[in-house]
């Protein structure tokens, strides 16, 4: 016997995330498919047993199984959620010209800057009628325009989330690191402590591009700031300034690559791991191009996006 649950809003979207469990025999593996998190996803399967009134998932140690009743709901769900997703999984033939058809992002600096390019010319390689929009913007402003539905997808380093509504992917980790000109005199050194360090000039970020990601100055805390001769508005500028022989810096390891030759000394043993990943909106199923670009992002063994070449 049917239950009716009123309220009900979108009975697509609760059956293409039955259909997407009963494709892939897993509830996380349809979570991470759709952008949803696993309770978000265990709830709509909750809510339609309840409608239909049957049990539609056998729970089993590795994964689940359909029910008869499952069967038979699938067999005629299915051709109707690959119906939709055939006109809207491929964002450039979606009907929907407005947001359904735009990426919307928000990152910090380093992201904007570093992270996200590789990946958005590979998204435009795939789809380039697709408009692409950045917002530059801290973890905090960049979560409220989240909140608001503004963006898709936010990027940054791990931070308080605001209310249990917003998820947090960890996308890799990176550190601190302190890169020299090339011959200078800590160049050769393994392992380098303040002490040593304040006996040379530096460069630093200007306060406002820390403020991005820490809660206080690595350079202050590295007791280096004291000797800085530049200041300078991004972390890119920061190593080129390093490159032609200004000073040292503390920068994120993922400023620096094989390719710009820069001498490199971890500083973990100061500085702890930093975490940077991608904010969703819980229960919130992502448009078609959001979710395509979220599949690029996918860590490899490494815990590094996949593509990524920065230093460590």
């Amino acid at each position: 016997m049917r239950r009716h649950i009123p309220g009900r809003r979108d009975r697509i979207r609760q059956l293409r995330v039955f259909c997407e469990v009963a494709r892939t025999g897993s509830i996380t593996t349809a979570a991470e498919r759709l952008g949803l998190t696993q309770p978000a996803v265990s709830s709509q399967i909750r809510e339609l047993e309840y409608e239909h009134g049957a049990m539609l998932l056998e729970r089993r140690v590795a994964g689940v199984a359909l029910t008869g009743g499952g069967e038979l709901l699938y067999g005629l769900a299915e051709p109707l959620v690959q119906g939709v997703e055939d006109l809207f999984d491929d964002p450039q033939r979606s009907l929907d010209a407005g947001a359904a058809a735009r990426l919307r992002l928000a990152a910090t600096r380093v992201g904007h800057s570093l992270v996200l390019p590789r990946y958005l010319r590979r998204f435009h390689d795939r789809f380039p009628d697709i408009p692409v929009r950045v917002d530059t913007a801290s973890v905090k402003e960049g979560l409220k325009r989240l909140l608001d539905e503004r963006v898709d997808l936010v990027f940054g380093i791990d931070a308080p989330l605001p209310g249990d509504s917003i998820d947090y992917r960890q996308l890799f980790t990176y550190g601190l690191v302190l890169i020299t000109p090339p011959g200078h005199p800590l160049a050769s050194h393994e392992a380098v402590s303040p002490q040593e360090a304040s006996e040379y000039s530096s460069v630093v970020p200007s306060p406002e591009l820390y403020s991005q990601h820490f809660d206080e100055s690595p350079a202050r805390t590295f007791n280096i700031e004291a000797n800085a001769v530049a200041e300078v508005g991004s972390w890119e500028m920061v190593r080129r300034y390093v490159e032609v022989g200004i000073g040292i810096a503390v920068v994120p390891s993922l400023c620096v690559s094989e390719t710009d030759r820069l001498p490199v000394i971890a500083l973990d043993t100061y500085f702890g791991p930093r975490s940077y990943g991608v904010f969703t909106l819980r229960d919130r199923l992502l448009p078609p191009p959001a979710r395509h670009f979220l599949k690029m992002l996918t860590p490899d063994a490494t815990g590094q996006p996949a593509g990524n070449t920065a230093g460590t």
